[in-house]
């Protein structure tokens, strides 16, 4: 099971790292910035998704071997992969829908000049948010798999 957990999460990051390297660069450098937008914001949903099921997977791997009671070591898995859960619904359930409902009015604003228009400040706001959880969910899960790479050999 402990395979099971390392493949899910090194799946999830995969998939984190390509929408964030790949597609993104790649929509926002090839298309007109307004269907850029709407192609990652048909896109952020549906990888979001994938991230919760991968998740599942991976904490039903953890959960499965029983090994998370002992020392913080042996539980730190279980509570990087929940960290990247709560990241990642959070994201999806909370910001996704307030960013989309701005993305409108903030590129019009943006268009028309108006920099400082609360809507585009509203978006930046939770563009910002929504990467830094991006960000936690990377790191978390590098943690993890480096904690369940090295549980089973001599751990700290």
């Amino acid at each position: 099971m402990k395979m099971v957990t390392i493949v899910a999460i090194s799946a999830w990051l995969g998939v984190l790292a390509f929408l964030a390297f790949v597609v993104a660069p790649a929509a926002f450098g090839s298309l007109e910035r307004g269907a850029a937008a709407r192609l990652i914001s048909v896109v952020m949903p549906r990888y979001h998704w994938v991230g919760l099921g991968l998740g599942i997977v991976a904490l039903i791997g953890i959960l499965a071997r029983g090994e998370t009671a002992g020392s913080w070591w042996d539980r730190l898995p279980l509570l990087l992969v929940l960290l990247m859960l709560a990241l990642t619904a959070g994201s999806l359930f909370a910001l996704l829908p307030r960013i989309e409902a701005l993305r409108d009015a903030a590129m019009a604003a943006r268009a028309a000049g108006e920099e400082s228009a609360p809507a585009l400040a509203r978006f930046r706001q939770l563009h910002t948010i929504s990467s830094l959880s991006g960000t936690g969910v990377l790191i978390a899960g590098a943690g993890a798999l480096v904690a369940e790479a090295l549980r089973g050999r001599s751990g700290p």
